[in-house]
């Protein structure tokens, strides 16, 4: 876990927003309205924010505590203050396509349509793209800012296809085959990595199920997995899991396929467009200027937010940050670390495109833009229950993936599991 504690005076001048003045110095050194306390998942969009808040609290004189932990930590850490209605968390980081129904039924977001109203023009809070601000709503409530567009892409090895002859796959058969005619000359390189942690897996896999037309529900809202096609879906992805992958996929979600694939033992690597950063940094990755990016089919599209406690105490500080972080000018210093805008203004910014200037941002951009046209914004089962049904379907994808079941087999658990699910959600 990493804290930032720094208290840091009031400085006067040119902001990014158009700030309420900056507190009584004497406010500021009790805590008392004018600190907040930030909690985030390890993430790219953390990685990237963390470095800019000094000047946030330069420009507000409000001080940020950040919390930082794993995801699942991150997950557990939230739950535990939201439940407790504890005052010590006042914003924090959601995926509303995951947790939003059960945390809105459950009173755990602070709505904010009232303070979107009132935000000053500059922020342009009608800015956002459809889908990204869709995306943190739940009923029609607007229980999150969107920080971030992102879903699957497929990284490859510019050298190791230009020098085995490879073209980048742009079908499910495709990939397979690529897959298997790498697996064919080195023993050295993992064809391919994936997911395959169960929480983590339906965010890959949704590409597989979609590319079959099928939904995770029908329109009856009742599971889809008693289709054919669902079983043809999931012997598609476990069998390249397990014949392709690297030893102890099952255990891999995106921090280990991105640490394999840039320590130069992946060919291709099958995982968010938010990965980029971190395959491409030359301090940290080897093989950062051989990373080609390329658009999956039928890929699925999702934005991360940022929400604020409804027990918060400092809710007007708490409000000053998120439209701080969520402004156009952060999100384009986000934008220009391979962080995708979930604002369209951001994206279109010709600062923005120069950024890009290599051949894998251009991919890369063309590739997100792609899954923000044709994403599909259901990237696992909606309801109330969404983190125990992407459970149901990694629990079973895995067995599959182990040999464990047969594609029919976890075809039918899932069908079972969901059908349960969907009827106490």
């Amino acid at each position: 876990m990493k804290t930032r504690t720094r208290l840091l005076g009031c400085v006067l001048g040119a902001a990014v927003l158009a700030l309420p003045a900056c507190g009584n110095p004497t406010d500021a050194a009790s805590g008392a309205g004018n600190a907040i306390n930030l909690v985030m998942s390890n993430h790219p969009w953390q990685r990237g924010i963390e470095p800019l808040i000094d000047r946030f609290e330069e420009e507000s004189g409000i001080t940020v505590n950040v919390q930082t932990f794993a995801e699942q930590q991150t997950r557990d850490k939230i739950q535990l203050n939201l439940q407790s209605r504890s005052a010590a968390m006042d914003v924090y980081m959601t995926l509303p396509s995951r947790e939003g129904p059960v945390f809105a039924s459950s009173g755990y977001y602070e709505p904010l349509d009232d303070r979107l109203a009132q935000a000053p023009a500059e922020y342009e809070a009608d800015g956002f793209s459809r889908g990204a601000l869709t995306g943190m709503q739940v009923d029609g409530t607007t229980y999150a800012l969107p920080i971030n567009v992102e879903g699957p892409v497929l990284y490859y090895r510019t050298d190791l296809f230009e020098q085995w002859g490879l073209t980048p796959p742009t079908t499910v058969d495709e990939l397979r085959a690529t897959a298997e005619a790498i697996k064919g000359r080195t023993a050295d390189v993992t064809p391919i990595t994936l997911r395959g942690a169960s929480s983590a897996l339906p965010f890959t896999f949704g590409p597989f199920l979609h590319g079959t037309g099928l939904e995770w529900t029908d329109a009856q809202g009742a599971p889809t997995f008693d289709d054919p096609r669902a079983v043809l879906a999931i012997d598609q992805y476990a069998t390249l899991a397990r014949e392709f992958g690297p030893p102890g996929v099952i255990n891999y979600s995106f921090t280990e396929s991105s640490t394999l694939f840039a320590q130069g033992k992946a060919a291709m690597e099958l995982e968010s467009s938010n990965e980029l950063n971190s395959l491409i940094d030359p301090g940290s990755s080897t093989v950062a200027e051989n990373v080609g990016v390329a658009a999956v089919p039928a890929t699925t599209v999702l934005s991360w937010g940022i929400a604020m406690s409804p027990f918060s105490e400092n809710k007007d500080a708490a409000w000053q940050f998120m439209q701080w972080a969520t402004s156009p000018a952060t999100q384009l210093e986000l934008a220009k670390a391979d962080i995708a805008p979930p604002r369209q203004s951001v994206a279109d910014e010709p600062s923005y495109a120069e950024a890009l200037d290599t051949p894998t941002h251009q991919q890369w951009r063309a590739a997100v833009a792609d899954l923000q046209e044709n994403g599909n914004v259901e990237v696992g089962p909606v309801g109330a229950n969404a983190p125990a049904m992407r459970k149901v379907i990694g629990d079973a994808v895995g067995k599959a993936i182990l040999g464990e079941a047969s594609p029919e087999q976890a075809a039918a658990e899932i069908q079972s599991g969901l059908t349960s699910q969907l009827a106490d959600g």
